[in-house]
């Protein structure tokens, strides 16, 4: 049996899954400590459960990302960029918010290293020059590092060898290392490194105590976290690349969606509180982005699904003339200030409790709301979540939809370029189940030359090599399987020069339920 949980800023949801049933779920609000709903969580899902047959937990949060979002438990951060004398024109940070820029107070430095596009040295790395780093570093306290080659994607011994003279010279200190993080792209895989290893205190704190609790409850039970393409990673894993789980929940909600309605491709449309979070599913997963991706003001390029959130949800305040519905949402204060809850503000959710159109009964019902307010409201649901999901699909041709969240009552019954629309059962928990249905992936990116090697040898390595890298986290090599393949020709290289991309996912080794 395993738990999913996923920790949300409004909601806790969480179930049990015991060979792929669902014995039992639970909600609760999100605690400001948020390993105290988390127990709470685990304590209701395994009443009446022998301990011993829970294999693992699994758990998505939004931590990491409000602790970004808030400008809180942030490391104070040493940056490094490998370049000589190339790429000095932009310096590291140069298109930060300058709030977070002056919260953290970064130390910058350019240093000697770096690569060609076709792997020769710009320079050597200065070992002197970096030690002398060290010592900065040491006197200003410095918490974390980030270190960025340039094209270190190509080969990244510099930045493994200037991590060993770090290590050498402070100790233990986390060192994030750019081409196990962004892809090529200077400016967004080096503003990806340093986000890791500003968030190495945040997942410290959130992880730390997320172990504890599993000790508090006598489980003797494994523990990971949900990354944001679907997979999920171990402790150490998910403290040493935060910034992987930095947006797991709406990728859970996906992946949640796909299970419980067993459609493998289709557009799935989450609708909480305040936002309402829409992507693809290709082949049971979050169909992943290929553009650069911004997390609050910061462009960056790691693995990431592509999902288009619009404010949108059961909270979302309404105005009294057009556009009515707003860009505000009560959030979590919809229990307290809503009409519907004995409050006195407007909100989608009230226009649908007033028609008897939601899934519960309010506590109040006594107020009236005008219903030439109620269809104009409705038409602008209509008018944004359509014109969102044509956003979102590849192609023209209509799709199936899987409609999950708290407020899935607000979907309209039809929508253009839709023709199934499913609701399925447990859909307000499917961010949870998500979680629980997680795999363990790995991956493999690399350049080969065509000279020395046929193009199905070079597929051969790069499949094998995923296939190696999801084994070492933990996946049992039968359930393996390739999700996704990308050839890339580089026609600037020499000998015939290509990138081949590999993803691979499997199940938790010895557990399948």
């Amino acid at each position: 049996m395993r738990i999913g949980i996923d920790v949300g800023g409004t909601n806790t949801d969480s179930v049990l899954i015991n060979n792929n049933k669902i014995e039992s779920s639970f909600k609760t609000n999100t605690s400001e400590d948020i390993s105290n709903s988390v127990k709470l969580s685990i304590s209701e899902v395994i009443q009446n459960q022998p301990k011993e047959k829970i294999n693992s937990i699994i758990i998505g949060t939004t931590h990491l990302i409000n602790d970004l979002l808030e400008r809180k438990n942030l490391s104070k951060t040493g940056v490094i960029r490998l370049c000589g004398p190339a790429t000095r024109l932009l310096k590291p940070l140069c298109d930060w918010p300058a709030d977070i820029k002056k919260s953290i107070n970064f130390i910058t430095d350019f240093t000697d290293g770096g690569l060609e596009f076709d792997g020769r040295e710009i320079s050597t790395v200065n070992k002197s020059e970096i030690q002398k780093l060290c010592e900065i570093y040491k006197k200003e306290h410095v918490e974390s590092i980030a270190i960025t080659g340039v094209f270190a994607s190509v080969n990244p011994y510099q930045e493994l060898e200037v991590k060993n003279i770090i290590l050498n010279e402070i100790g233990k200190i986390p060192v994030s290392m750019s081409h196990q993080i962004g892809r090529i792209g200077l400016l967004e895989r080096e503003n990806a490194t340093i986000l890791n290893a500003m968030l190495s205190k945040s997942a410290k704190k959130t992880f730390a105590n997320l172990t504890k609790i599993i000790t508090e409850l006598n489980l003797k039970s494994k523990i990971y976290i949900t990354q944001n393409d679907g997979t999920m990673a171990s402790i150490n894993d998910a403290l040493n690349y935060p910034i992987f789980s930095l947006s797991s929940g709406p990728t859970n909600s996906m992946r949640g969606a796909a299970f419980l309605s067993g459609i493998k491709d289709g557009i799935v449309i989450d609708i909480g509180g305040t936002s309402t979070d829409i992507g693809m599913l290709i082949n049971n997963f979050p169909k992943e982005s290929s553009i650069a991706v911004e997390f609050s003001g910061i462009r960056t390029n790691f693995r990431m699904a592509d999902v288009l959130s619009i404010p949108l949800g059961g909270g979302s305040i309404i105005n009294q003339k057009t556009p009515y519905v707003s860009n505000q949402s009560l959030g979590n204060r919809i229990t307290t200030d809503s009409l519907s809850f004995n409050g006195s503000t407007t909100t989608i959710t009230d226009i649908f409790t007033n028609q008897n159109k939601a899934n519960f009964i309010a506590p109040n019902q006594n107020f009236k709301l005008s219903p030439n307010l109620n269809k104009s409201v409705e038409n602008e649901i209509y008018s944004k979540i359509s014109i969102a999901v044509d956003r979102m699909k590849t192609d023209s041709k209509n799709i199936k939809a899987i409609v999950v969240g708290g407020g899935s009552f607000i979907i309209p019954k039809k929508l253009d370029g839709v023709d199934l629309i499913k609701f399925p059962k447990f859909g307000e928990v499917a961010n949870a189940i998500g979680s629980s249905m997680a795999q363990i992936s790995g991956y493999s990116e690399k350049v080969f030359s065509t000279t020395d090697l046929s193009r199905d040898e070079i597929i051969e390595i790069s499949k094998n090599e995923a296939i190696e890298n999801a084994v070492k986290k933990g996946a049992e090599k039968k359930s393996i399987e390739i999700i996704d393949f990308e050839e890339i020709p580089l026609s600037y290289l020499p000998s015939n020069a290509v990138t081949i991309k590999t993803r691979a996912v499997g199940n938790i080794k010895n557990e399948f339920n």
